[in-house]
């Protein structure tokens, strides 16, 4: 404001190149200018100081927003696993208890003991849940990419979840012929898992989940479809969240509500997309798209 003054002074009132002023309305203008000039200058420190101070608040409620979205996280765990856990360890007190059992024979022995595998089978995988959520939250988990076959992938991710899919079958549709595809089979195995236990726990032991696994614009595209009641169009925009069960859920079901999520996250590491739907016949679709890059697979060297 002073260096405006000075400078308005000596290079426009006359006589210029002075700092005598020769008019009284000069100034007054002169004066103008310094006062609009500290006004302005005051006005824009207030502006200043109130968009701090927004940014502040801004700031704190977006901490206390994150805090209690961590506090809700965590109760949501804790009811989730808490309610997961109630069923197998009971499950394994009665199995255990029943082979202490005088007079027992090898055959109720062996059902037990298979009872027990059972729900230690279940107990790992919520617990891999878990640890795979968390994988997935604190970013710690990265895509190794190496050249294999869609139909490795489909097997492994069917071995990880053995235990649900023991008495369903599962149909593989398979068009990626001997085509080889670029991606990280680990990551995509494990999120194929999670759609395969969601299928097979909303559909009924009788009715085949079919898995669709096709190549298509750069992409390594895995359908799987069940045969359950399918989606309500509420539960389309909330069937991915943390710890959400959806409304088929048995209330006696083991359900972590953390699978489809893990799915998301896994799939989004790779810069892929999940999306959900009902088919035209009845059941669920969940569609997992990973970007890859694709090959024909080295035919075997003949002598």
């Amino acid at each position: 404001s002073l260096v405006a003054f000075v400078c308005f002074n000596f290079f426009f009132l006359p006589p210029v190149r002075t700092f005598a002023i020769s008019k009284g309305e000069d100034f007054v203008a002169l004066v103008a200018l310094l006062a609009v000039s500290l006004i302005g200058s005051h006005l824009s420190q207030l502006a200043r100081q109130r968009a701090q101070a927004a940014l502040v608040l801004a700031q704190e409620r977006n901490e206390a927003e994150v805090a209690r979205r961590s506090a809700d996280a965590k109760a949501a765990l804790v009811a989730s696993v808490s309610h997961d856990l109630k069923t197998p360890l009971t499950a394994l007190t009665v199995a255990t208890g029943n082979l202490g059992t005088p007079g027992l024979s090898e055959e109720e022995r062996g059902e037990q003991l298979r009872l027990v595998k059972t729900e230690v089978a279940r107990l790992k995988r919520l617990f891999d849940s878990i640890i795979d959520l968390a994988s997935v939250e604190t970013k710690s988990v990265t895509a190794e990419l190496e050249w294999v076959h869609p139909s490795d992938i489909v097997e492994a991710a069917c071995q990880q979840v053995e235990t649900a899919l023991r008495s369903r079958r599962v149909d593989v549709r398979d068009e990626t012929g001997e085509q080889l595809v670029h991606l990280d089979p680990r990551i995509t195995a494990a999120a194929l898992a999670h759609v395969l236990e969601n299928a097979a726990m909303y559909s009924p032991e009788s009715a085949s989940i079919e898995v669709d696994v096709r190549i298509a614009s750069g992409r390594l595209v895995l359908a799987v479809r069940d045969r359950g009641p399918g989606l309500a169009p509420h539960e389309l925009d909330r069937i991915f969240d943390r710890f959400y069960r959806g409304t088929g859920t048995r209330p006696s079901q083991f359900s972590s509500g953390m699978g489809l999520a893990i799915t998301r996250g896994l799939v989004t590491i790779q810069g892929g997309r999940i999306r959900a739907g009902n088919h035209p016949e009845g059941g669920a679709v969940f569609t997992i798209e990973v970007p890859a890059a694709a090959r024909a697979s080295e035919a075997p060297a003949t002598s």
